[in-house]
């Protein structure tokens, strides 16, 4: 199996993980409900889903369950399977928060713990429900008898034409937002190009740039029957803007910091060496073990000796796994033929992983001669176009909770993570609000257990243990809570170190295997305490937040602020001008020189917490509408705090102090 095909299935399990810890970190994230049963809700999206595409239940297929709508036209299709799924779970999300929601965080943590593992317990024994402990299978993902495409139909045509479209407009998208940040004169006239000249948005280009090249795609493999030239050009665009938003984001990276981190990723791959090279099993584990510590005692050191790799510490990590993982995929396949001799056989290995896109061998598929690497036989097999449509999913979902996190809604879902008292004070239900995050995290679980259904064909009650919650916790400490985009960053971290111990594991005896792919999760322990204790705020941090440097002066200006407070009611009131200070209200304008001098009436002192909030609030009797425009109130914000406004707002939470 090509490495390629290896790196297909990896995405394909980070896609789904990815929509589980969004769903997490709507809940905790953004609202602070810790949620230690979001694998009950997952297994309700798994299980829906799976028993809206079985066909009716018989007794001759060893199988049983409540009901199938298979044969149900248009109900018993994935797309309606997927939106039950999801809406089931978001509902049950929703019933079983009314009792719970008004607990303390540990209590309603353990509860909803027990709930999940109630729902678990249910599948395994009512075996009329879904077959009990047995596996629930007999059902097939969408579209996939046409498969494999070799696009000497009309039907495999298309199918590889949408395939096609998926992939370049996801690529041209992420080109764009590129471009949009930051780019040279070439690669936005290759922006251009390739969005077809479509380059208002983004989004818009990337759109139109995915119909456009899918119809010419499609017309090309009508008449010609070619699919491997497609591939190619295809997969060399992919590759070209990977490597485009490496260098961009890597751009600041000096000399220094740069080879170190190459000699960090080498150093890796030495340190892996003695596992392919030595038999015995000790001497194996030993040397390497030995390798791996004085890599890292060396990096250590050198990070306490050098400014510039202390400041750089986690981009030269980053830098040396790509290098790691670069040289994992192209070059060690290598390695086997051509100490065989075989340069041909080395040639098409380099061949097949470069063109991702296409699958290679096989009884059924399109032959080609090339010079140089001989015979091959390509097509376009499911788990590829699966990917196409996982990550197209993971994609949308991850645009919609982006946007609905920055609009009011998402504000104030971080004010009550950090502050009830502050919401409640500005008329806001925090009950509410926790109900609909609830419901939309738990939907979001549902509509990832709906994919694993497609992905696994076949379901099993083990698979949903409680263990799942907490490896999406670690997928959302590692990425960084709070951050959406953290949650695919975490999920595709695990799921390397998942695949990396499993080809780790292959050098070892079969006895010794299974011990080591146990003991990989005594190692995703330690990791998680790692993490909590020195990375707090994961890998990417939290969006929005600040330096501790900007912090301390927003502070600073706070306290000023809520110095002499007479009464609840300036407190409140203050509360309102402090949102004011990034968002001016067109109703209370004319009533802020009064709200100032109301300020400077009293004489006590009050603590303060930060919270970052933004929302309609009333000042007074006038109810304001935020609008977005920080220039109208620039003095009275430096009048407060003597800083300049920030992109977010600390707000005054009013405390008696001791």
């Amino acid at each position: 199996m090509a490495v390629a095909d290896v790196v297909v299935s990896f995405l394909l399990l980070v896609s789904i993980y990815g929509i589980l810890a969004l769903g997490l970190n709507i809940k905790y994230g953004h609202t602070g409900l810790l949620d230690f049963g979001h694998v009950g809700f997952y297994l309700i999206g798994a299980y829906t889903a799976a028993l809206f595409v079985l066909g009716p239940d018989t007794p001759d297929d060893f199988t049983v369950y409540i009901i199938g709508l298979g044969n149900v036209p248009l109900l018993g299709t994935w797309p309606i399977a997927i939106l039950a799924g999801t809406l089931l779970a978001a509902v049950i999300g929703g019933l079983v928060t009314l009792p719970t929601i008004r607990l303390r965080e540990d209590y309603l943590a353990i509860t909803v713990l027990g709930i999940s593992v109630i729902f678990q317990r249910v599948i395994q024994s009512e075996t009329w429900l879904a077959n009990g402990p047995d596996a629930l299978r007999g059902y097939s993902p969408p579209l996939q008898s046409y498969f494999p495409v070799t696009g000497q139909s009309l039907v495999g045509a298309v199918l590889f034409g949408v395939f096609v479209a998926v992939v370049w407009g996801l690529t041209t998208a992420g080109f764009g937002w590129l471009c949009r940040h930051r780019s040279t004169p070439l690669q936005t006239r290759l922006y251009q190009f390739t969005a077809l000249g479509q380059t208002a948005t983004p989004l818009r280009g990337a759109v139109l740039a995915a119909l456009g090249v899918g119809a010419i795609t499609t017309v090309v493999v009508v008449l010609f029957g070619i699919i491997l030239p497609v591939g190619l050009v295809v997969s060399i665009y992919t590759w070209t803007i990977a490597v485009t938003a490496v260098r961009l984001h890597y751009s600041e990276l000096s000399r220094p910091a740069l080879i170190t981190a190459i000699l960090v990723g080498s150093g890796l791959l030495v340190s892996l060496v003695p596992l392919a090279v030595i038999e015995t099993v000790s001497i194996q584990i030993a040397v390497t073990l030995s390798a791996l510590s004085v890599l890292v005692l060396s990096y250590y050191i050198a990070i306490q000796r050098s400014a510039v790799i202390a400041a750089n510490r986690l981009s030269i990590i980053g830098v040396g796994s790509l290098w790691f993982v670069s040289i994992w995929y192209f070059v060690l396949p290598l390695v086997d033929p051509l100490t065989a001799g075989r340069l041909t056989g080395a040639l098409q290995t380099l061949f097949q992983n470069l063109v991702w896109m296409l699958a290679f061998g096989g009884d059924v598929g399109v032959g080609y001669v090339i010079i140089g690497l001989g015979e091959l036989t390509v097509q376009l097999d499911y788990p590829r176009i699966q990917l196409a449509g996982f990550i197209l999913f993971l994609t949308g979902l991850f645009y919609i909770v982006e946007q609905t996190v920055q609009t009011p809604f998402g504000r104030v879902l971080r004010a009550i993570r950090n502050d009830e008292t502050v919401v409640e004070s500005l008329g806001k239900n925090p009950f509410t609000y926790k109900l609909q995050s609830m419901m939309i995290g738990s939907g979001l679980a549902g509509f990832a257990g709906a994919l694993w259904a497609m992905y696994a064909q076949g379901l099993t009650f083990t698979t949903f243990a409680p263990r799942v919650t907490f490896i999406i916790l670690l997928i959302m400490f590692v990425g960084g809570v709070g951050n959406n985009k953290g949650m695919i960053f975490g999920a595709a971290l695990f799921w390397a170190f998942q695949q990396a111990t499993t080809q780790l594991a292959g050098f070892f005896p079969p006895a010794i295997r299974v011990n080591i792919q146990a003991f990989r999760l005594v190692i995703v322990g330690i990791l998680f305490l790692i993490v909590l204790y020195y990375l707090p705020e994961g890998l990417l941090t939290r969006e929005g937040s600040t330096t501790g440097e900007q912090r301390t002066r927003r502070t600073e200006g706070a306290e000023w602020a809520t110095h002499c407070l007479p009464s609840k009611t300036f407190e409140k009131r203050l509360v309102g001008l402090s949102l004011l200070m990034v968002q001016p209200l067109r109703s209370s304008q004319e009533r802020l020189p009064g709200l100032l001098d109301q300020t400077a009436l009293g004489k006590r002192q009050r603590s303060i917490s930060s919270v970052d909030f933004m929302c309609p609030i009333m000042v007074g009797s006038a109810t304001a509408e935020p609008i977005f425009n920080i220039s109208w109130h620039q003095q009275i914000w430096r009048q407060l705090s003597g800083v300049a406004p920030q992109d977010s707002v600390v707000v005054s939470s009013p405390r008696r102090s001791a």
